[in-house]
């Protein structure tokens, strides 16, 4: 099960949260989540890092390296914030989550960075779901997700991380992205339970 609750913000299971925000400091609803397990996050930016509106066990930050946790295999990768190494925006974790079924979501954080070295796209390719900024401006902009849409080959994506109304960031919207990449789109949706489609994109409802 995978909830959105807007900008990079996801739930898995009702037990991991990936980059919590606070909702007001960036113009969304607040995340209406109590309690977690495992609190995940790519970077310390204010829009990524806001564990204290959350009640949990466990939190990782920028983290690099391989834990199993509640039956999880999670691998973190150094990936940059921008395309000079991180010079302008530091670094920022890339999350690739394995569940005991063997589905595997990849969360691209705010990755600035492209394209990606074949190792790391070795190491991430073929995920059941891509989670992956689109807004551009600070991270990849469209074309440059498209890019590593194809490069990655997922199952399906979640774009993240774009501009919505009354957002205040500025980013842009994910109309683009969408036309770009050409796959059927799911929408209406706030979550997903199951996984059974190939080639889609959901947009999901925070």
């Amino acid at each position: 099960m995978i909830e959105y609750f807007g900008h990079s913000m996801f739930l898995i299971d009702r037990k991991i949260v990936i980059d919590p925000h606070d909702g007001g400091s960036i113009g969304l609803p607040k995340p209406n989540i109590d309690k977690v397990d495992l609190v995940l996050i790519t970077h310390d930016h204010y829009d990524h890092n806001a564990y204290e509106i959350l009640s949990y066990n466990d939190m990782k930050m920028k983290y690099y390296g391989y834990i199993n946790y509640q039956n999880y295999k999670i691998t973190g990768y150094k990936a940059y914030h921008d395309k000079e190494k991180g010079r302008r925006r530091g670094e920022t974790a890339i999350y690739r989550i394995e569940d005991s079924e063997g589905n595997v979501i990849v969360h691209l954080g705010d990755l600035g960075e492209y394209p990606l070295k074949e190792d790391l796209i070795k190491e991430i390719s073929s995920p059941t779901v891509l989670m992956i900024p689109v807004g551009g401006l600070i991270t990849i902009d469209y074309k440059e997700a498209v890019s590593l849409v194809k490069d990655l080959k997922p199952q399906v994506v979640i774009p993240m991380h774009y501009w919505v109304r009354g957002h205040l960031m500025p980013l842009d919207p994910v109309d683009n992205f969408i036309k770009e990449l050409g796959w059927k789109v799911i929408e209406g949706k706030k979550g997903i339970e199951k996984i059974e489609d190939k080639e889609a994109i959901y947009l999901l409802i925070a």
